[in-house]
């Protein structure tokens, strides 16, 4: 059992979190059912009131489901990515145990426009390696990505490769690249007339679009991508805490995109 810390997180907050990573590592799972409050009490040593504070923000993002007379259980949500950090959706997913399969579209070389060019050092017009994924979850499409690679690195892939869970330990793996850091931006956008056939969405549905950059140790940009999630399957996640030293400061703690609202910036056509 995870102690609480005093002059940390508030104890529900740590609460929170110690179930949230129970959730996430497959030791509480849909619909099974979470510790009575009072055990729960017991267990952390606080009161009734922080333990329900907890629960109350697991229930707020869907994650348990509290029913009067029966107890606290796992909900749908739970299908949820709680920290992506340098890892990928799909192989999270697949962590969880939510029915994921990924579609490549396309790939081959291309033009790289300007924005694709400035992600990855190049000067606009030179090759590049892309290819899109789509991912759907439960049978139906959750989110669409397009991939840019550096000619070099694209060229030693294999069409298995393309659809592996994890496509930056494939990098790592498949041609020697290891991804140490990457830079992210998230916005809303709406669906045009491609999107919306993509994502099975209407023209003009919102969507949550997340623009990452990978880079290796000495900064050099590996991979650039730019993923739309539907709005109405998935939703994006972050938490944050406040640095110990340093009165103001507050430090990124996890996020995620989960079934139920997501993710990043232009996605070219």
């Amino acid at each position: 059992m995870r102690r609480l810390r005093r002059a940390a997180a508030p104890y529900y907050h740590q609460i929170e979190a110690i179930l949230r990573d129970k959730i996430a590592n497959g030791e509480l799972r849909v619909g099974g059912r979470v510790a009575p409050e009072e055990e729960l009490r017991r267990m952390y040593q606080v009161s009734r009131a922080t333990v329900r504070r907890a629960l109350q923000n697991l229930e707020r993002d869907g994650l348990v489901r509290r029913e009067p007379g029966r107890g606290t259980f796992v909900g749908e949500a739970a299908a949820a990515i709680t920290d992506l950090k340098m890892t990928c959706l799909l192989a999270d997913l697949i962590a969880l145990g939510v029915p994921a399969q990924v579609q490549v579209l396309e790939a081959g070389m291309v033009e790289a426009s300007h924005a694709v060019a400035a992600a990855l050092a190049l000067a606009p017009g030179d090759e590049t390696f892309a290819f899109r994924r789509l991912l759907m979850v439960e049978g139906q499409p959750f989110s669409a990505t397009r991939i840019f690679l550096p000619r070099a690195l694209g060229e030693r892939l294999r069409p298995v490769d393309l659809a592996a869970q994890h496509l930056l330990k494939t990098l790592a793996h498949r041609c020697g690249v290891e991804a140490t850091e990457a830079e992210q931006f998230i916005e809303a956008v709406v669906a045009d007339a491609n999107q919306s056939v993509l994502l099975g969405v209407n023209v003009g549905a919102a969507l949550l679009s997340v623009s990452r950059t990978s880079y290796d140790r000495a900064r050099r940009p590996v991979e650039h991508s730019v993923t739309l999630y539907r709005s109405d399957r998935a939703r994006f996640f972050i938490s944050q805490r406040r640095r110990a030293a340093g009165a103001g400061e507050w430090v990124l703690g996890k996020r995620g995109a989960r079934p139920f609202e997501p993710a990043s910036a232009v996605v070219p056509q």
